[in-house]
């Protein structure tokens, strides 16, 4: 019996090594932001997940804004006149399906654990909210209804890279 306090204790510590019990530390994650007060607010009512965790939370919360101003840009479309703002809103429309696209399989790869793939897909996801603001010269003398929607975008899929970046 004395010989199975070692083993016990020796399966005990690989446990203890083997299982992510502790958080990330947010403010090593939110300083490498574009903007870290939105990423430290976003993130703080989950403090005590691990990076996977965060990474999936991260993934949902970008792809609901995705959703969103995706629907948003759907509506718009043909209630709008000016030609110039119709083609701002037809690429965008297309950079947010590809985002929406490229976010589904980020899903996918996380729970693959193919976290290279994972960063893959957040680069893909905010380079196409870049294009969709790119796009907005397209239309100078117009406001552009989804301007603040991707802004938002733009910050959720920054804090998608920098989380993913982690994995």
């Amino acid at each position: 019996m004395a010989s199975s306090l070692p083993i016990s204790l020796l399966l005990h510590t690989l446990l203890l090594f083997a299982v992510p019990i502790s958080s990330y530390p947010l403010g090593s994650i939110c300083k490498q932001a574009k903007n870290p007060n939105f990423c430290y607010n976003l993130l703080q009512p989950h403090a005590n997940a691990n990076l996977q965790d965060l990474d999936q939370f991260v993934i949902d919360a970008t792809a609901a804004s995705a959703a969103k101003t995706s629907s948003k840009i759907q509506s718009l479309l043909p209630q709008t006149s000016d030609p110039n703002l119709k083609v701002v809103y037809t690429f965008c429309s297309n950079y947010y399906s590809a985002a929406l696209g490229a976010l589904a399989a980020a899903r996918e790869k996380l729970r693959a654990r193919a976290f290279r793939d994972v960063k893959s897909a957040a680069d893909t996801v905010s380079g196409d909210a870049d294009a969709c603001r790119k796009a907005f010269a397209m239309a100078p003398s117009q406001p552009i209804a989804i301007a603040g929607d991707n802004n938002e975008f733009e910050l959720l899929s920054n804090v998608f890279v920098v989380v993913s970046g982690k994995l």
